[in-house]
């Protein structure tokens, strides 16, 4: 086992404490910005049904990407996206490597 870390290029072995450090803090900048804009959404108590025809859509929800809540969703999705890119970088490249 001892000669697989012989192996290994001192500039790994140093830089992937940084790295790994690096790595969490975005994490928990990226969480609390989270956190932030889902508590920045408007929650859609109760939406109301076109009587006639049952039909839910109305000139709003169908342009609702443009307004300030299309928004801050598309964001959503996006710092859920780097937030998962980002785990990933931290658990695969970074943990899994050390436990050998």
């Amino acid at each position: 086992m001892n000669f697989l870390l012989a192996t290994v290029p001192n500039w790994i072995t140093n830089s992937f404490p940084i790295l790994e450090r690096i790595c969490l803090v975005i994490l928990a900048i990226l969480c609390l910005v989270l956190v932030v804009l889902v508590f920045m959404q408007i929650t859609g108590g109760s939406e109301t049904n076109n009587v006639i025809t049952g039909n839910k859509d109305s000139y709003y929800s169908q342009n609702k990407s443009g307004s300030r809540q299309g928004r801050i969703t598309r964001l959503v999705y996006i710092v859920l996206g780097v937030i998962a890119l980002f785990c990933i970088i931290y658990f695969v490249l970074l943990k899994i490597p050390s436990m050998f």
